[in-house]
């Protein structure tokens, strides 16, 4: 789905920035981030957890659409929105995690063990070089 669709379905609509809701989802993404990084990864549970690694950037990268004055209904659409809002987004990467995790919670699909831990190591490299360059002064 394209920008022009995703405004015309209303998947993208302008909103008032709230920094209570830029907090509370920073604060969200990390706890997500927490359980990901306590827990002892393994073949069984690794397609869980990617799942719950891309939740967490997901809320994060919707702190950074929020903060911008956009609220995103779309998964896809975020993605187009953020390519259009930040100058290095890396589009294809979260097109390619989002892919992921839709694969991993709509169609059971299940995710070698390797390829789900550098998975997740990017979304965290991800979530924390955007929060560091677009959050740092939301806390």
């Amino acid at each position: 789905m394209d920008l022009d669709e995703c405004y015309r379905k209303r998947l993208i609509k302008k909103t008032k920035i709230n920094n209570e809701l830029i907090r509370s989802l920073i604060k969200m993404s990390n706890i997500k981030e927490s359980a990901v990084i306590a827990v002892n990864l393994d073949e069984v549970n690794i397609s869980a957890y990617v799942s719950l690694a891309y939740d967490s950037l997901r809320e994060l990268l919707e702190a950074v659409c929020i903060s911008r004055g956009y609220k995103v209904l779309s998964h896809s659409c975020l993605g187009e929105l953020l390519r259009t809002l930040i100058d290095d987004f890396n589009f294809y990467e979260f097109d390619r995690m989002r892919y992921m995790r839709n694969g991993i919670n709509y169609y059971g699909a299940a995710v070698e063990f390797s390829q789900g831990k550098e998975m997740i190591n990017k979304m965290f490299l991800m979530k924390k070089t955007l929060h560091d360059k677009y959050l740092k002064d939301n806390k």
